[in-house]
């Protein structure tokens, strides 16, 4: 019998908590780095429900099964490539120059692609577009934007989520505290009680 907690019901996605849609993307393993990792995008039904979950796209919405493969690895690298550069910021250390031309490759290619429609612009994506080019020009705004120094990660072992801490002190510490915050009072708990 396994000791991971039961993330099985069909196609679970995991909450959106991090206040920045390419984060949120991040975000998509639950269990990081154990042997009950989960990956919430590992097809491309998953990946296309969690864009309609985000908004994105239509429920019904669907890649052409021609571009599937090639859309699937793109939405692979650009997870990648925002976890690992959000990391690192949030680590205070320089993001990693691949992980950074991953993600300004992404945007470029979807704006090529994109119309610029009305007064004040908007970019207007088509196709698989629809779904890559809001995750990166939303990475690109964070890596530009006032917020970056608010980056953090949850520090939880299994987790390592990333998220925007937009309270007034700062002082936000867990992904949420339903989930990783209460398990880590829980241990907090359990060793202080072990120990008396």
């Amino acid at each position: 019998m396994s000791d991971c907690p039961r993330v099985d019901e069909p196609k679970l996605l995991p909450h959106r908590i991090a206040g920045n849609l390419a984060l949120d993307l991040a975000n998509t393993f639950s269990f990081r780095g154990t042997a009950c990792e989960v990956d919430h995008l590992a097809g491309i039904d998953d990946v296309q429900g969690w864009a309609a979950a985000a908004g994105l796209v239509d429920d019904g919405w669907s890649v052409p099964p021609t571009e599937s493969r090639s859309f699937l690895a793109t939405v692979h690298r650009l997870r990648i490539a925002v976890d690992v550069a959000g990391a690192a910021i949030a680590d205070h250390a320089e993001p990693p120059a691949d992980a950074l031309a991953t993600i300004r490759d992404i945007a470029a290619g979807s704006l090529a692609r994109a119309t610029l429609v009305g007064a004040p612009a908007h970019l207007s994506f088509t196709g698989t577009d629809r779904i890559i080019g809001p995750i990166a020009w939303a990475a690109l705004d964070l890596l530009r934007g006032p917020e970056l120094d608010r980056l953090k990660q949850c520090p939880s072992n299994d987790c390592q989520w990333l998220f925007i801490d937009r309270t007034k002190n700062g002082s936000r510490r867990w992904c949420e505290m339903a989930t990783c915050g209460d398990k880590a009072k829980r241990r907090t708990r359990k060793a202080a009680t072990s120990r008396g």
